[in-house]
C-alpha cells in the first residue's frame, strides 16, 4: 500500500481519499479527479460499502471527535436500509431533541461510505441533505434498491424511526 492521494470511481461518483501506511484519513466527494486511481482501495471501499465489513483491507484513520458516538451508530445501519435523524438521536441519547446535532455530525462526517451518512435521512422519509450532494445522496441510495417514490423513502427501509 502506498501513501497518497487518490480518485476513486464509486459507481460514477468521483471522491478523493486521502491514505497514509494504509490507513484512510479522509474521503471527499469531487468533481472532477486528477490524482491516480487505486484499484485495490476502490475495491475495497466498494466492498466495504456492500456490507462486506472484513473487505476494507485498510484500516480507518482513528480520529477524535464529539460525534463519535453518533458515527458508530450510523455505522450499524445496514446496506439498503435508512433512520432518520431523530432515530439516530434516539439511539445515541435517548430522545429525538437532539435531531440536529446529528445532521451537524453528518455534514462534518471525514469518511462518507465509510460512516455511511448517506443512509440518514429525515423521518418523514424526505432525502435530507447530504455533504456529497442531494444527486449523490439519491444515487447511493438506488443503488441499494432503498426505495424512492416522488422524492420520499417508504417506511419499510426505516430501521428506526
Amino acid at each position: 500500500m502506498n501513501d497518497g492521494v487518490y480518485c476513486i470511481n464509486f459507481y460514477d461518483i468521483l471522491l478523493k481519499v486521502e491514505e497514509k501506511s494504509g490507513i484512510i484519513l479522509k474521503i471527499t466527494f469531487v468533481n472532477h479527479c486528477t490524482f491516480q486511481n487505486n484499484v485495490e482501495l476502490n475495491f475495497s471501499i466498494k466492498e466495504y460499502w456492500k456490507g462486506s465489513a472484513g473487505a476494507l483491507k485498510y484500516q480507518v484513520s482513528a480520529f477524535y471527535s464529539k460525534f463519535m458516538p453518533i458515527f458508530k451508530e450510523v455505522q450499524n445501519i445496514p446496506y439498503g436500509k435508512v433512520s432518520s435523524y431523530g432515530g439516530i438521536s434516539s439511539a445515541v441519547f435517548g430522545d429525538k431533541r437532539y435531531a440536529r446535532l446529528v445532521g451537524t455530525a453528518m455534514r462534518n462526517n471525514p469518511l462518507p461510505i465509510i460512516i455511511p451518512c448517506h443512509r440518514v435521512v429525515r423521518s418523514n422519509g424526505e432525502i435530507g441533505g447530504f455533504s456529497g450532494g442531494i444527486d449523490n445522496k439519491i444515487k447511493m441510495l438506488k443503488l441499494e434498491k432503498v426505495g424512492l417514490h416522488n422524492g420520499y423513502i417508504g417506511k419499510k427501509y426505516f430501521i428506526n424511526c
